[in-house]
């Protein structure tokens, strides 16, 4: 005997008892449910492979601006662009075995369910079919077993009452072992004991013949028992193998959808990466580099220029003078700490602009109220037609680097005074500082509207340090050396409007940076 035999043995589980076929029954409904479960096993499995592929794509997206926007460049950044490349390629085929799942197995389950499960008023139709099936083959046998049972009871119960009135008239003969004070018991007692233990034994023997009987009855008829049950049971294991082999051929072709490592494009795909990585040149990069900004960039050197006696604008715009209209014509300049003397002059005199830490202008003639104005960064001075000649004052500060040619007069006592004045007090100062002028300011002493800066993106390598002299918040903390793009160009006034790299904007004075090339 087997260790498999040894293991089973019988017990009043067993399926060949009554009502026991039940649990077969039942599994012709577990199949239906283990459908409903792995569509739902397909469908979760699905979205999962969707979302990955969903992340995958958001996660190439966000670096691929970053590279964008980032310091890396040539082909080390070209290595950074595989990676996010496989990315986008996984996540591709990742959202194909998703929709894969869905159109190749979720449906031919749901289609199989529906074919083989067919639902009644209370149950599924191959339930109660299994079932009927199973009362039907058991039910003679029931019948026989059942009065197997009442004739093993009766039996049971003659023998009981056989044994008990047997004990009872043993009792009554023992007369010798009674006690003095007790009475014996008399003889017509004895005789009806003996009369009923005598109809026990009848009992006895009769129910025992009929129990025998109904045992001999009940296995004559065990052989077609055990074939009508055998038939209906083939019927439920028939039912279930197509069951099992169906999900069987349904996991082969989960297994065809989720296997990737059959798929030629995903291979490739990492051979393809491999390729990418290994074309990164750090030579070649370095040498790019030294071409684009470093020592092997293109350069204009200084060159001596000849004296040019064309003086700049002090607007971009064309004057509104220059074409009749009346205007103001800047008549002194005062320094600070010098006396200021009114004093007239003739049409054909110079404006001017304010020096680099700049000027408040006063308008005596022509005022706009309280109109807030950004102080004018340095510019070449320009000549005036104006015929009308207004008298104002221009106070200018002092810088080290002063250079005597922005006198727009051309006078050699000016020219002595800026330099008795540059030699008493002397500016540590090296670059300009540009601020903004008080509130109450006249509006633009030459009538013309301020010109909004010209939409750019140009690179730009900071000068000096600026820091702004001010609260306001619409002005650029600059840094020597450092870089930053400049999205509008200048205005009349001398300011750009620029771009850190930490996306910050605003306003910084045009001379403090220059163009990267």
């Amino acid at each position: 005997m087997t260790n498999y035999e040894e293991s089973i043995q019988p017990t009043s589980e067993s399926f060949w008892e009554v009502g026991k076929y039940q649990r077969s029954v039942k599994r012709v409904d577990n199949g239906y449910k283990l459908c409903d479960s792995l569509r739902s096993l397909i469908e979760s499995r699905s979205e999962i492979e969707k979302n990955y592929a969903k992340q995958l794509t958001q996660w190439s997206k966000r670096w691929n601006e970053y590279l964008d926007k980032g310091p890396e460049y040539a082909t080390t950044q070209g290595a950074w662009r595989g990676l996010l490349q496989e990315a986008d390629s996984v996540a591709n085929l990742h959202t194909l075995v998703g929709e894969n799942l869905m159109s190749k197995a979720y449906t031919d389950i749901k289609q199989w369910q529906k074919d083989n499960y067919h639902k009644s008023m209370m149950h599924f139709k191959e339930t109660k079919e299994m079932e009927d099936g199973f009362k039907k083959a058991q039910k003679p046998w029931e019948k026989k077993y059942t009065k197997l049972q009442a004739a093993k009871k009766e039996y049971h119960t003659a023998c009981r009452n056989e044994k008990s009135t047997a004990n009872q008239e043993n009792n009554a003969r023992g007369d010798s072992a009674v006690s003095q004070d007790q009475k014996p018991v008399d003889h017509h007692t004895l005789k009806k004991i003996q009369d009923k233990l005598r109809k026990y034994q009848a009992d006895v023997e009769q129910s025992k013949d009929k129990y025998e009987a109904c045992l001999n009855d009940l296995n004559s008829y065990n052989a077609k028992y055990i074939e009508d049950m055998t038939e209906v049971f083939e019927k439920c294991q028939h039912f279930e193998r197509e069951r099992m082999e169906f999900f069987k051929k349904t996991m082969f072709v989960l297994h065809e959808c989720l296997d990737l490592s059959s798929e030629t494009r995903f291979s490739r795909l990492y051979s393809d990466l491999h390729d990418t990585i290994s074309k990164a040149d750090s030579d070649s990069d370095l040498a790019w580099w030294s071409q684009k900004s470093g020592a092997d960039m293109p350069m204009n050197w200084p060159t001596f220029e000849e004296y040019s006696p064309d003086l700049a604008n002090i607007s971009k715009k064309e004057k509104k003078s220059q074409l009749g209209g009346d205007g103001i014509t800047i008549t002194s300049i005062r320094h600070k700490g010098d006396a200021y003397t009114p004093s007239t002059t003739d049409s054909n005199t110079y404006n001017n602009t304010p020096s680099p830490r700049a000027s408040r202008i006063s308008n005596t003639s022509t005022t706009n109220s309280d109109s807030h104005q950004r102080d004018s960064v340095p510019s070449q001075p320009e000549p005036s037609y104006n015929s009308n000649v207004v008298e104002t004052q221009v106070d200018v500060s002092r810088k080290k680097s002063y250079d005597k040619k922005l006198n727009p007069f051309g006078s050699d006592d000016d020219d002595e005074e800026e330099e008795q004045l540059s030699s008493k007090t002397p500016i540590k100062q090296k670059v300009p500082e540009p601020v903004r002028s008080e509130p109450a300011e006249p509006a633009n002493p030459f009538g013309e509207d301020e010109e909004e800066g010209v939409d750019c993106n140009i690179l730009m390598e900071v000068l000096y340090d600026y820091i702004p002299k001010t609260e306001d918040d619409d002005e650029l903390t600059l840094a020597v050396g450092e870089r930053f793009y400049k999205i509008k160009m200048e205005d009349e006034l001398g300011w750009c409007k620029g771009r850190k790299a930490d996306g910050s904007e605003g306003l910084f004075p045009a001379q403090y940076a220059k163009e990267v090339s």
